[in-house]
């Protein structure tokens, strides 16, 4: 079908290239699964679309399956970049007959008729695509890959069961002489993150070989825009340069939210669905919308807790409102209010019925330009005050949080949510790594490592610390009296 004509094969990646005898000769054990470990820009994708590209052409009586935690993310990662690999590196006669299935399940077959199969494990989809199933073909398969592996360790409680139930529908199938499984991950930012633990379990498993790299080893393929944004970033913020770019876990063992615990905490969403019925909303007696404001990099979150007359405290995500500025760009507070803001209240109030009970506001204390704002665009709303949190304690407003999980008083729902602009769906796994990794800094332990995001996190830590001991109300509508 034609060779190569871009091939650059990272010399930290040479035995995954390598036949099985060959591994077997040089490590003198059977190797079959890798893993790939890094920080950003490690080459990880690089490799492994390379590896895909050249067996599916080489070795036409066999077939290749990708996964991820979530299907609907495939397209935009490895299907993409194998779709420009294939078309920088193929005659356009010979790439025009290749046929690309861009909608679920996805799909690439190739003119001998092998195929390239995409898949999710079952996280953040109801659609079947979003599950692993069966081969229906009689072909064996000569590479399973899992991408971005981290995220089912992050988005499920038992991620290592639900890993090994994706692998084996189709472990079967894996050519028994040269097939092989790679695993692609980033490490959690914790040290004793559940990926970073499973990890370092598998390195007792002879089976299993890990390979780790970071940008170093991809320097020559870097641009210079890119090597000049991770000299810069390694200057300002040399904690967050060893976790994205060197793959070094920067949080410690003493985690801020070590009472959350997925099992426990985390409701199906077939228990949301019945504590949500219409017949059921007025159990319901606060809501609060907990508010974390961007400046540049931060995200923009408004958290919705419902506050049960059982005691209970529910985040519902599936309400969240989430602006990203990185993808949007800043949207100032008067504009965020006025028009996005409101017209979020409203849907919500309409969804769950909340003409005529309170609604609480909380709100970083630090952002007045906002509370001022949003004071001002929901004034209207009889049943609306706000509340600017000033208590900055974390170790006590923390605290809080973890009574209320210990206590079995807050839940979060396993739903994920839309991005405010782009529309794109952000899975529950990224505020359950944020739960998970948000931790003290060991220099200083009153204060959060700066290096882990908890936007989310304080979106929750307000309202929770402000019901558990309510202060400072602040009702602007009378003058903040």
């Amino acid at each position: 079908m034609g060779e190569s004509k871009r091939l650059y094969r990272v010399k930290r990646f040479t035995p995954m290239w390598q036949t099985n005898d060959e591994l077997q000769t040089q490590f003198g054990r059977h190797i079959y699964n890798f893993i790939n470990i890094s920080g950003r820009l490690g080459g990880k994708t690089y490799n492994i679309v390379q590896m895909i590209g050249l067996k599916i052409m080489e070795e036409p009586e066999f077939d290749i399956v990708v996964l991820r935690a979530n299907s609907s993310q495939l397209k935009q990662s490895v299907f993409t970049e194998l779709k420009k690999w294939f078309f920088a590196n193929l005659p356009i006669g010979i790439y025009a007959k290749i046929d690309f299935r861009s909608s679920p399940p996805l799909m690439i077959t190739m003119p001998t008729g092998n195929q390239i199969l995409f898949g999710g494990v079952g996280l953040g989809s109801k659609s079947g695509s979003n599950q692993s199933r069966g081969k229906t073909t009689e072909r064996k398969l000569s590479l399973i890959v899992v991408e971005e592996t981290q995220e089912i360790f992050a988005g499920n409680a038992d991620g290592q069961e639900l890993l090994q139930q994706s692998i084996a529908t189709f472990v079967r199938f894996l050519d028994p002489h040269n097939g092989k499984i790679v695993y692609l991950g980033n490490r959690d930012r914790n040290v004793n993150g559940k990926f970073n633990v499973w990890v370092r379990g598998k390195e007792k498993d002879d089976t299993f070989m890990i390979i780790e790299t970071n940008w170093l080893d991809i320097e020559s393929l870097l641009t210079r825009p890119t090597l000049e944004m991770i000299a810069k970033e390694r200057e300002l913020n040399p904690n967050n340069y060893k976790y994205m770019y060197m793959g070094i876990p920067v949080g410690g063992n003493d985690l801020v939210y070590g009472a959350f615990t997925e099992t426990v905490h985390v409701l199906p969403i077939k228990k949301v669905n019945e504590i949500f019925l219409p017949q059921h909303l007025d159990k319901i007696q606060t809501l609060y919308i907990g508010v974390d404001g961007s400046s540049t990099r931060d995200k923009t979150i408004f958290m919705p807790i419902f506050h049960f007359a059982n005691a209970k405290l529910v985040c519902r995500l599936k309400n969240m409102f989430y602006h990203d500025p990185d993808k949007n760009g800043i949207i100032r507070n008067s504009e965020l209010a006025k028009r996005y803001v409101k017209a979020w209240l409203i849907k919500l109030i309409e969804e769950y019925q909340f003409y005529r009970k309170p609604i609480i506001f909380v709100i970083d204390g630090h952002n007045t330009d906002l509370g001022e704002n949003l004071r001002f665009e929901l004034a209207p709303f009889a049943n609306v005050q706000i509340v600017m949190f000033t208590r900055k304690d974390l170790v006590e407003t923390s605290e809080k949080v973890n009574n209320a999980f210990t206590e079995e008083k807050l839940y979060l729902t396993d739903e994920s949510w839309i991005e405010l602009l782009t529309n794109q769906e952000i899975h529950q796994s990224m505020l359950f790594n944020e739960l998970q990794t948000v931790c003290w800094r060991e220099d200083d332990p009153t204060k959060f490592n700066d290096a882990v995001p908890n936007d989310m996190t304080d979106a929750i830590r307000y309202p929770v610390a402000f019901h558990g001991t309510p202060y400072q109300l602040r009702d602007y509508r009378k003058g903040g009296e």
